[in-house]
């Protein structure tokens, strides 16, 4: 099977031209959708080819997302945004992922201990407002949530994204380790104060010694997103394949 990697591309399609040997997975993200490989990661991309970094990404999913993984891999974690414009469309190959995990595809543990390697600074997310798991109601933990339910029976191997930063969080604070910044990128309203709120309140159900240093340590930005990805089409898919050489 050819792949972006091992094809000759045309002149006019962008193409990373950094060393992506180099790449350090300093970003872990969770949720590999169209938005966030049509922003962060080409974003990330754009800096690297700017000016040179080993800030890689590296892409998490857990329970779905096992076919996309696959594919991600098959193409050495290489994929193409295509960028429309009134001047015209161009193809862009995004190089700032190195490396992604998947629960089936790997395993719970593998994923939390990613969390946990020193490198790592910034921990993203495009998990949707469900993915947090707030009570709407109240915006605070729900703690009726199967997931959340789950997690705290079972804090060493959990199953939500608050469950896994908290346990990520207390393994890094338990080894000597700097805490990394959690930066949700979900287009909800003061998104770092929800993703803030969902895990200090797992955090203060585990332990409030261990809610403290992260209400102290760790930074939760709240960020501006107002984009969408248009879902691609057949037309869309044909014309990648066309600015890439294909038939």
């Amino acid at each position: 099977m050819n792949t972006i990697a091992s094809v000759t591309l045309p002149h006019h399609v962008h193409a990373p031209r950094y060393d992506r040997q180099q790449l350090q997975s300093r970003i872990v993200h969770f949720g590999f959708g169209a938005f966030h490989r049509a922003h962060q990661a080409l974003l990330t991309d754009r800096v690297l080819n700017a000016q040179g970094s080993d800030w890689g990404i590296c892409e998490i999913s857990l329970f779905s997302g096992d076919q996309l993984m696959s594919q991600l891999r098959a193409q050495n974690h290489l994929y193409t945004v295509l960028e429309k414009g009134a001047d015209g469309n161009q193809a862009i190959i995004v190089g700032a992922v190195h490396e992604c995990l998947n629960a089936k595809l790997d395993s719970l543990a593998a994923i939390i201990e990613k969390f946990c390697e020193p490198q790592v600074a910034i921990v993203s997310l495009t998990i949707t407002e469900k993915g947090y798991c707030i009570d709407p109601a109240t915006g605070a933990l729900d703690t009726s949530n199967p997931r959340i339910i789950h997690d705290l029976q079972n804090p060493e191997e959990p199953h939500s994204a608050p469950g896994i930063l908290v346990e990520a969080l207390k393994r890094r604070r338990e080894r000597g380790l700097a805490p990394f910044t959690v930066l949700s990128c979900d287009n909800i309203p003061d998104n770092g104060h929800v993703v803030k709120n969902a895990v200090l309140g797992m955090a203060e159900k585990r332990s409030p010694e261990l809610a403290g240093w992260i209400k102290e340590h760790v930074s939760f930005p709240g960020t501006m997103v107002d984009r969408i990805v248009p879902a691609a089409t057949d037309e869309s898919l044909a014309e990648i394949s066309q600015h890439l050489g294909g038939e």
